[in-house]
């Protein structure tokens, strides 16, 4: 019974004052819930290749966060309904900005062509989406074309 309460006492100091640990995992959660809403975002412009699509965000959340594949068909499955759309690019794109340096945005615009890509062609609201998230995060319109022809290299 002491134990129980102890443990009780430690989730409630844990939730009113995290320690440094679980405000790091916290953060790098939120991060990667932002990445998967965005890529989410491209994935369902277009519906065409939409599995493909979803493929291509499991791999890209694997290769960049190393998330297991128990935790990411969850949170794949999460932002692709249709009630999870995204109404605002703030929060995402404010974590991406806050946690990530410039050739790992570079790289984020890369995934999202990729995702963009998946069924052979860019549908115009897939581009207009990319172009729009590539200014909110600052990446460079040059380095932003380079991103993209490099990705239609890749498939060529």
């Amino acid at each position: 019974m002491f134990e129980s309460t102890l443990a009780k006492l430690r989730g409630f100091i844990e939730s009113v004052a995290p320690g440094p640990e679980l405000v790091a995992r916290r953060e790098a959660m939120a991060l990667q819930a932002a990445c998967c809403s965005l890529l989410m975002e491209v994935a369902r412009l277009d519906a065409a290749g939409l599995e493909r699509k979803r493929k291509l965000v499991s791999q890209a959340l694997q290769e960049d966060f190393g998330i297991p594949n128990e935790e990411l068909a969850p949170m794949i499955t999460d932002a692709g309904r249709p009630e999870n759309r995204l109404t605002s690019y703030y929060r995402p794109v404010s974590l991406i900005n806050k946690n990530c340096a410039p050739e790992q945005k570079v790289r984020f615009i890369e995934r999202l062509w990729k995702v963009a890509m998946a069924d052979g062609k860019i549908d115009m609201y897939e581009e207009q989406l990319v172009r729009t998230l590539a200014g909110l995060l600052y990446v460079p319109h040059t380095d932003f074309i380079l991103a993209r022809n490099r990705v239609q290299h890749e498939d060529a």
